[in-house]
């Protein structure tokens, strides 16, 4: 369990990211979504899943995508330290030391934190690569499609419009 920020008394909505293209796709976005719950001490309101190409690297493994929103009045990188602490407990291993993208068992991006925008060492919210990917953006409509942008200040189903990423996202049917 994680502390909140002392005078933080509202919760905030925070957008969570979820993909997994190893293993049991399915079950390990189930268990990082028990795990957030858990962490967070709320339930999660969570897209429909989809199915999606790698983006950033060539693998024959499809990627299981979904977003979840969780409540907490825990600072932003609080929530970055319990997201990868799930990482770690679901099998996720450290990032390749050139940065590049492979594929996992999971991976977890704090997308939004309510209207915040962040830019520290250590994060950066809204996620830096939002616009540029069609199934981030795509679960986030389907979660919440009346959703302003604090960048863009767009509408996040305006933005599924303006992406120029071409990659197919399905929706996952089990």
């Amino acid at each position: 369990m994680v502390d909140k920020l002392d005078g933080m008394d509202e919760k905030q909505d925070v957008y969570i990211g979820l993909g997994s293209n190893i293993g049991d796709r399915k079950k390990n976005l189930d268990l990082a979504i028990y795990e957030l719950e858990k962490a967070f001490s709320c339930k999660a309101k969570c897209s429909k899943v989809f199915q999606t190409e790698a983006w950033g690297f060539v693998t024959k493994d499809l990627f299981l995508n979904c977003c979840v929103i969780i409540q907490t009045d825990f600072p932003p990188e609080q929530v970055l330290s319990v997201t990868q602490s799930i990482e770690k407990k679901l099998g996720r291993v450290k990032k390749s030391k050139n940065n590049s993208y492979e594929s996992r068992v999971i991976d977890l991006d704090i997308l939004y934190y309510g209207e915040l925008i962040l830019n520290s060492e250590n994060l950066i919210i809204p996620h830096p690569l939002i616009y540029d990917r069609i199934f981030v953006i795509t679960t986030i409509v389907d979660v919440n499609p009346a959703f302003i942008d604090p960048v863009k200040n767009m509408c996040i189903s305006q933005l599924l419009n303006t992406c120029n990423d071409e990659k197919s996202v399905l929706l996952y049917e089990q």
